[in-house]
């Protein structure tokens, strides 16, 4: 029986559950018998028990011994010949190895099988001879799985949420929709089943952080008590922020949604705080807003927006938000020896990082790309003629050194996107992300970037800060996809810098005769 979506007893949440429908509803965590250990007495799941029949758990019923492979005391999973080995060389030892029932391959077995006959029998259960007959979408997904690595298949069983997930929704089709995955579960718990229905036409594509977000906006206006307030945040929201994300290219970046939701948040925090005064919107002073902005974050001038919709709509009299000052940029970033150094590390032909990870730390490295620049980035981006590689970041194609160049073509032949069993490969992105036809995040760029020991922040300043110096501002922006505003405020900063540093030699040296 394939166990449906109902809300267990025992935890709360709704999920794939034994008995749904019933008062006895249980999800398979919950299902799972757990009694007080006799030694440790937690509650937990039953390893095996003393004579006296009391239990005792997983953790406890497991002995530490020194491993006899690798030397460490660890709990002891198996034994070679009386001597104890760890879970982790147990696993490669002969002597864990036995005959697959199916295939009678001597090797690691799980559930009596070897990996592709465990891989091919999880399969099977999955996909019933009914489904298949009845769906070629089903077929098409059933046959991609079976041609997947079976290790990778195999892994991705061990996400049991997610597969009875996935069962539910093969079975029922009536649940097929995105409506339903997103009253599933957050985004993270149901993001890989729905990237694998999606690439399969199993579920239609959208744009998931613009229906994210447009359901956000009605839970986010519960924290408004008032009405009208709540009414005047809907339509302000819906008139100023969806309208404006629909009319952009999609899919829409993380970055871009996050941005607009932030902004509704901080007018929230207005009515919150007028509310806590006895205020209403309508009858807010230029006094009281003058109070709000100096008394908190910096961020506050963002409702400015707002406020002039809603004067404009009669919702609130005419208030006046300051024009904020924009800071200095800082032109104190990686200097070039440091950065050269670094790349030189990723240009290593030992180097652990990805060519995807090392190209992007190279951009950012020399040129100060954006994350969120790099992550939006094309495979019709990457121009090859002859030995030459360039790379299109603004208007006209920015000429590659040979070695990066070199990265940039690696990163053309392998564009391989995770997915729940196993990997595919993206025609469209040259960063692709988890979800189908959409690119990596900026956020998990930065990561990466992180892990392979470059600060994204840092390491772009000193790269524009160097280049501003020695390339006019037009040429600056037309190359690296900033504004040219931005290229002549960065001019600007350099060269104020450079004339504090002149200064300040001059008086040193002055002070000294």
């Amino acid at each position: 029986m394939t166990p449906r979506i109902d809300r267990c007893l025992s935890c709360g949440k709704d999920k794939p559950c034994l008995f749904a429908g019933t008062a006895k509803a249980r999800c398979h965590h919950c299902s799972k018998k757990k009694e007080a250990c006799s030694v440790c007495r937690r509650n937990g799941l039953v390893g095996t028990r003393t004579k006296a029949g009391e239990p005792i758990c997983k953790i406890c019923a497991r002995t530490r011994e020194p491993c006899s492979d690798c030397g460490k005391s660890r709990y002891v999973a198996g034994r070679a010949e009386g001597a104890p080995l760890c879970d982790y060389c147990y696993r490669s030892n002969p002597a864990s190895f036995r005959n697959c029932r199916a295939c009678d391959t001597k090797t690691r077995l799980l559930r009596g099988l070897c990996t592709p006959c465990t891989a091919a029998e999880y399969l099977s259960e999955l996909f019933t001879a009914q489904l298949l007959r009845d769906s070629l979408e089903v077929q098409s997904l059933h046959a991609a799985l079976l041609a997947a690595d079976p290790a990778r298949v195999v892994t991705a069983f061990q996400r049991t949420g997610s597969v009875e997930l996935l069962r539910t929704l093969l079975n029922q089709e009536e649940t097929r929709t995105h409506a339903f995955l997103d009253a599933a579960g957050p985004d993270q718990a149901t993001r890989a089943v729905r990237s694998i229905l999606v690439e399969h036409s199993l579920l239609p594509a959208r744009d998931n952080n613009l229906a994210r977000f447009k359901h956000w906006i009605v839970t986010a206006a519960q924290d408004i008590k008032d009405p009208a307030e709540r009414q005047a945040f809907n339509q302000f929201a819906r008139w100023r922020h969806l309208r404006e994300l629909r009319q952009r290219p999609q899919p829409l970046s993380t970055n871009l949604v996050s941005s607009r939701r932030r902004e509704l948040r901080i007018v929230i925090e207005l009515l919150t705080w007028s509310a806590k005064r006895g205020r209403s919107l309508a009858l807010l002073t230029q006094a009281d807003i003058d109070e709000w902005l100096a008394t908190g974050h910096g961020e506050r001038h963002r409702v400015k927006a707002f406020l002039a919709w809603a004067q404009k709509n009669n919702n609130c009299q005419k208030l006046h938000i300051p024009r904020r000052q924009r800071t200095g940029l800082l032109v104190t970033g990686l200097d070039s020896r440091t950065r050269l150094k670094i790349l030189e590390g990723l240009l290593e032909g030992n180097a652990s990082a990805h060519p995807a990870t090392a190209f992007a730390a190279a951009m950012t490295l020399l040129y100060g790309a954006r994350p969120h620049q790099l992550t939006a980035l094309q495979v019709t981006d990457i121009l090859t003629r002859a030995d030459d590689t360039y790379v299109r970041l603004g208007a006209d194609p920015l000429l590659l050194p040979s070695r990066v160049g070199e990265l940039a073509r690696k990163v053309l032949l392998d564009r391989s996107a995770p997915r729940l069993f196993g990997t595919v490969s993206d025609a469209q992105w040259l960063f692709p992300g988890s979800r189908p036809g959409q690119p990596l995040t900026a956020a998990a760029l930065i990561k990466r970037l992180r892990a392979a020991g470059v600060q994204p922040a840092t390491a772009r300043t000193g790269a524009l800060g160097e280049l501003a110096q020695d390339v006019p501002p037009v040429v600056l922006a037309r190359l690296t996809g900033i504004s040219v505003a931005n290229a002549i405020r960065w001019s600007e900063a350099v060269s104020a810098s450079n004339a504090r540093y002149g200064s300040l030699g001059q008086l040193t040296s002055s002070s000294r005769s």
